[in-house]
């Protein structure tokens, strides 16, 4: 294994309803790295099976066949509560539509994660304050998420992925509903968790999130294959 790559899959294979007549085959063979702490993009057309491999990798799934190691640590066989640890710890996440929770306040929605862990909430607190004034939120703590503009949703969705510090952000179509100024800030903001050494996982169809000078790497799929990698 290359000492730069945090994440390897090794002949990955996902079936959905495997036996049945809608049988699917979401991911077919499917060998990749994600190096340490660059930003590495996934590209294809919907349904090539980018959500998959990020489902698979992130520890949201387990393959139908294949090996997935996360810093030299083969996933796959783990017991769940195992692989619920790995998930929380190692992974944050940035959905399309960022799943925020229209009611709670900004504070509430950027500590869920910390909510089944054993921290004590003055901890949970100050964790969330420093997140969200590194990502210019303060003062929005009380805000209701609905009431927050575009970017500042996407940005109590980023500082949700954060709260965990985790090493590594997967990021399914994040600039899908963007427009191209906040998908520039958006990048900005990845590149300074580059900075701290954070490993960074895009599933996009964008081109310019897969054409920025901060990628460095570009994986291409196509019906659940890898196609292309550069």
């Amino acid at each position: 294994m290359e000492t730069s790559a945090y994440i390897r899959t090794e002949n990955v294979r996902k079936v959905y309803n495997p036996g049945r007549p809608d049988e699917m085959t979401a991911l077919d063979d499917v060998s990749i790295t994600v190096d340490r702490g660059a930003v590495t993009v996934i590209k294809g057309p919907s349904g090539s099976g980018k959500t998959s491999l990020l489902s698979v990798i992130g520890c949201m799934s387990r393959p139908t066949a294949g090996r997935v190691f996360v810093d030299g640590k083969d996933v796959v066989k783990l017991p769940e509560r195992f692989l619920t640890g790995v998930r929380r710890k190692k992974f944050g996440f940035i959905f399309q539509q960022y799943h925020l929770i229209r009611n709670l306040n900004t504070l509430d929605n950027i500590l869920l994660p910390l909510y089944p862990t054993n921290m004590m909430p003055p901890e949970m607190k100050r964790r969330a304050l420093a997140v969200m004034a590194k990502l210019s939120l303060s003062g929005k703590q009380h805000s209701r998420a609905k009431n927050l503009s575009g970017g500042e949703q996407q940005r109590v969705a980023i500082a949700r992925a954060l709260i965990n510090d985790p090493a590594v952000i997967i990021a399914d179509e994040p600039t899908a509903h963007l427009d191209r100024g906040l998908a520039a800030e958006f990048m900005r903001i990845l590149a300074s968790l580059c900075g701290e050494g954070r490993t960074v996982l895009i599933a996009t169809h964008d081109p310019f999130i897969y054409g920025h000078d901060l990628v460095g790497k570009t994986i291409a799929m196509r019906d659940g294959r890898i196609e292309e990698e550069r």
